[in-house]
């Protein structure tokens, strides 16, 4: 097993600082600002006593967000202040989320955490049209890191969101998602990162949620599971890698409203039954429970850089 992560750490070295990136592809992105975007954290201030979150999402955002009624109930946190709704579109993004929207069709919400009580089987006008704090895109994560797949659809979606969302303050989050494997990390990453700059620097976005940067954060101190912390090189693998996730969702989204971090908390996830069935699964105990929560903390902090942790 050390091996391979030191090959990987090796082979992810050397394709990021020496593999141009307009061979790689990224050319479809060479309009966004070269600027290298600022590292510190972005201030979220909610008004109301109470959180309500709509995801408009994927299997990433599931991934994300699998964990986090567990996390809220192992901080002793007041579940029925918050919820947090996912919609699921395999592999949907803006374009499928806006294509659902003008087609009128039904969309069922997954409550993820949380205790408040939504509508949540509507056509997605009708989903919208309710007081909402904060909505949450997502891409694609085969689009995620080409700006011509967000530059003419993302500002027709969120302005359908906002002028439906009857709270007129309604937030827009963003998720960036984690690049695959080791080989396409070098064309991933830099454009999730730079897309997702884009997106905020053009005031499109007000949260970013960066589960792409904490999932790299891991990556670097080599916490591994043998599959670049994924359980099938796309998806983030059970245990840590959503543990991970769902620590960075909390902490971008729900930390600002409950004024209560993660980081140094005690809480763990030992794997499920049909979790350990699953060969890639990695386990958060008293070993890495600290690294995780270090990376979803250090993204939040510094949300478009990722960061060398020591690995303790």
């Amino acid at each position: 097993m050390t091996h391979r992560r030191d090959i990987k750490h090796i082979l992810f070295t050397f394709f990021y600082l020496f593999t141009p990136l307009i061979s790689m592809g990224f050319s479809s992105c060479h309009d966004v600002s070269e600027d290298i975007p600022p590292s510190s954290k972005i201030t979220v201030q909610y008004a109301g006593d109470s959180l309500r979150i709509l995801v408009l999402g994927n299997s990433f955002s599931v991934d994300g967000t699998a964990y986090m009624e567990e996390i809220v109930h192992a901080l002793h946190l007041d579940h029925q202040r918050f919820c947090l709704y996912n919609g699921f579109i395999g592999s949907g993004g803006i374009q499928e989320w806006t294509d659902t929207f003008n087609a009128c069709d039904t969309v069922k919400l997954t409550r993820m955490a949380g205790g408040i009580d939504m509508i949540d089987v509507a056509p997605l006008k009708e989903i919208i049209q309710q007081p909402w704090e904060v909505c949450v895109i997502l891409q694609g994560s085969h689009q995620s890191y080409k700006w011509n797949s967000f530059e003419q659809r993302t500002p027709h979606l969120i302005s359908l969101i906002k002028s439906l969302c009857p709270n007129q303050q309604v937030k827009i989050a963003y998720a960036m998602p984690w690049s695959h494997t080791v080989v396409n990390t070098p064309t991933e990453l830099p454009g999730n990162i730079k897309c997702t700059w884009k997106l905020y620097e053009e005031h499109v976005i007000d949260i970013i949620i960066p589960v792409g940067i904490a999932i790299q954060n891991a990556r670097e101190a080599h916490l591994d599971n043998g599959k670049y912390l994924t359980r099938d090189d796309w998806h983030i693998c059970y245990g840590a890698g959503r543990y991970i996730a769902a620590c960075t969702w909390y902490e971008a989204l729900l930390e600002p409203f409950f004024h209560v971090s993660i980081l140094d908390s005690d809480v763990l996830h030992p794997l499920t039954t049909s979790e350990q069935e699953d060969p890639t699964s990695l386990p958060v105990d008293e070993t890495n429970r600290r690294l995780c929560q270090q990376c979803a903390y250090q993204a939040v902090q510094s949300p478009l850089k990722v960061t060398e942790l020591n690995g303790k």
